[in-house]
């Protein structure tokens, strides 16, 4: 049997018990117990877009895809066109490449192969429509910020090269009880709340340096996003494991100041980061876009239907739809062109030219746009405004256009306009000479000769004419005569500096000792434009000899001053026949970054650049001048002799090692 005194120490023992256990043991559980619910919260991601097939197939694509987006966004379309086409012909499913295919195809006006491109979407198998899944939970359209992150810096600065070097952390996964040599001092993992990583703030350093950042997050499904990206500086991504984008870029930051997409595992995701920072920011800002995006399909179905009806001749019907294109997307130009055609069909020319000038304005070399408003400009009664656009037209359409050309003509006719029938006879000349159809060129030619032999613009042409086809002494004889159409002020009123100095440099081309007729010429320009004389001089009298210098510190400074295109690009081939290249490039650079749209100054730069070994700058040049209608098969012969030199020099390196051995 149990007595009292036995039982009151255990009573007492319960009592001191419960104390405990209500008292000072529930502070110690809560705590405990809010420990274990507040673990490392990660943000989580539903992609909009998805399809079948393996994670692995998809994720080697990533590379390939931001690639052709970055080449898509710098304007290179054809490069972009091409690889976005090679990237579905390995999958048609690919909802990055289809995208942009269908944007090329809108930005050139072919809305029916774009509208059949983005129909298949959803259909048949093909990738899945965007669903709102996401969105309804969150509540907003909105991108999905990353947080929780773990930060490490600061590591050594090594100026452009920081990107490509290979510091310790890269070396290895994420191990948040690592410690690695920085610089100056011990680096560790540390948290950052996010989703504005800051180093500076976060981890109290200063000056320049290299830092890493690491985060988890969540996709319910695998599926493809795209991350928007700010950075002071450069930064590279890896995405589980994998590079997906790096830029070396010197900038300040802003919020999406890069794209990148991605291919997203089902669960997990591990993104790591690394930032460089020359001393200036030094953070970075990343957020999940669930959508890719795709065109309006409205829009689309709307300017489709609205050019379909032109051809019809249904002008209001085909207003109305290119209208709510127009609203759907203002300003493309295809539209506007479109537009401006409905009504001057029905003879409302004020509205037709603003809707013409409006679609010109974004396309400046639009064949179709140049027609609408060179009738126009007919019907408005400014001839010569319309002649200049239907000779731009006729230029457009690489001089095969046989209805612009009969417009052209009957118009000067109607006009009695003798000058401006002869030259669209010689513009037809050009497309026959490029044809090479001789037997018709001789007939055609003549016809326009007749017409233009008699007048200062047409011999100035017929001069062009020649030069053109490199026949520089006709070019130089022509141009001579064309002069004495003028009066040394009607020359100043009429004559253009860079004429006048193509026909000084045909002169001394042609007849070198005709001294007096150069100088003659050059006295003009002095009245054409006097501070651009002293510079012309100035780059006639420099000669450039293989092995010497062709520098000219007053050439440079004059150039400053009166930044031209037509000098800089007569001083670059001085500076690139001497063979200066270190010059050439510097130049080059002065005169792109004055503002001068010049592709000469761009090929010189890239294949100096080439000359030097400085083979990723030759590289991206070339590259850049693939865009250029005129310069492709330079800029593919530019990029041959790229890879052949990188090649022999990589052969020239393993054998010098090899002979150290």
């Amino acid at each position: 049997m149990i007595t009292i005194r036995e039982i009151c120490p255990s009573l007492l023992f319960a009592s001191l018990f419960v104390l405990c256990v209500g008292g000072i043991a529930p502070r110690a559980l809560e705590a405990q117990s809010s420990r274990k619910r507040s673990p490392v919260m990660m943000a989580t991601v539903t992609p909009a877009v998805t399809t079948s097939g393996s994670d692995s197939k998809y994720i080697e694509s990533i590379p390939l895809v931001n690639k052709a987006y970055r080449d898509y966004v710098r304007g290179r379309h054809a490069q972009a066109l091409q690889q976005f086409e090679l990237i579905r012909r390995k999958d048609k499913k690919q909802p990055v490449a289809r995208r942009y295919l269908a944007e090329i195809l809108i930005d050139r006006g072919d809305f029916d192969t774009a509208r059949k491109l983005m129909g298949s979407w959803g259909g048949g198998g093909g990738a899945a429509r965007p669903t709102s899944t996401s969105r309804s939970k969150k509540g907003s359209d909105g991108p999905v910020p990353l947080f929780n992150w773990n930060v490490l810096a600061p590591f050594k600065y090594e100026g452009r090269g920081s990107l490509k070097k290979e510091y310790e952390p890269e070396k290895e996964p994420y191990n948040p009880t690592a410690r690695y040599k920085g610089d100056g001092q011990i680096c560790r993992w540390r948290k950052a709340e996010g989703p504005r990583v800051d180093f500076r703030r976060e981890l109290d350093i200063e000056g320049s340096g290299v830092g890493y950042g690491d985060c988890d997050f969540v996709s319910t499904k695998a599926g493809w996003v795209k991350l928007g990206v700010a950075s002071a500086d450069g930064i590279k991504m890896w995405l589980n494991g994998q590079v997906i984008h790096e830029n070396s870029a010197r900038r300040d930051i802003s919020e999406d100041a890069a794209t990148v997409f991605a291919w997203l595992e089902r669960g997990k995701n591990r993104l790591r980061v690394k930032v460089d920072s020359r001393g200036d920011e030094f953070r970075f800002y990343i957020q999940v876009y669930e959508d890719v995006g795709e065109p309006s399909r409205a829009f689309l179905t709307n300017a489709r239907n609205g050019l379909i009806l032109l051809g019809r001749k249904k002008w209001d019907d085909a207003r109305k739809e290119l209208l709510e294109a127009e609203a759907a997307r203002p300003d493309h130009p295809e539209v506007a062109i479109g537009i401006a055609r409905s009504f001057l069909e029905e003879g409302n020319l004020v509205a037709a030219r603003s809707w013409a000038n409006r679609g010109l304005a974004k396309r400046p070399g639009s064949a179709t746009g140049l027609v609408v408003y060179g009738r126009t400009m007919l019907a408005l009664g400014q001839p010569l405004k319309a002649f200049d656009s239907l000779r731009a037209a006729y230029r457009a359409s690489e001089y095969e256009s046989a209805e612009v050309f009969d417009l052209w003509i009957a118009s000067a006719q109607q006009h009695r306009w003798g000058l401006q029938e002869g030259l669209a006879q010689l513009d037809k000349a050009r497309g026959l000479r490029k044809a090479k159809k001789a037997k018709e060129l001789e007939a055609v030619y003549a016809t326009a000769e007749a017409k233009l032999a008699s007048t200062f613009v047409g011999l100035a042409d017929l001069s062009l004419y020649h030069r053109e086809g490199g026949d520089r002494k006709k070019a130089a004889e022509l141009g001579v005569l064309a002069l004495t159409k003028l009066s040394p002020e009607q020359v100043a009123l009429h004559c253009s500096a860079q004429w006048l100095l193509d026909l000084v440099k045909d002169l001394r081309a042609t007849q070198p000792d005709n001294q007096a007729a150069r100088e003659s010429i050059l006295q003009l320009v002095e009245r054409v434009d006097p501070t651009r004389s002293d510079l012309i001089r100035e780059i006639l009298a420099l000669k450039s000899v293989k092995g010497k210098s062709a520098v000219s510190p007053k050439i440079e400074a004059l150039l400053k001053k009166r930044p031209e295109k037509a000098l800089y690009k007569e001083y670059v081939n001085r500076l690139f026949d001497a063979g200066d290249h270190e010059k050439c490039v510097e130049i080059c650079r002065q005169g792109l970054a004055a503002g001068i749209v010049s592709r000469t100054l761009r090929i010189k730069q890239a294949y100096s650049l080439l000359a030097l070994k400085r083979f990723e700058e030759s590289e991206d040049l070339f590259k850049g001048l693939l865009e250029e209608k005129d310069y492709i098969k330079r800029a593919n012969e530019g990029l041959k002799k790229v890879a052949a030199a990188r090649q022999s020099a990589e052969k020239g390196g393993r054998s010098l090692k090899m002979r150290k051995r």
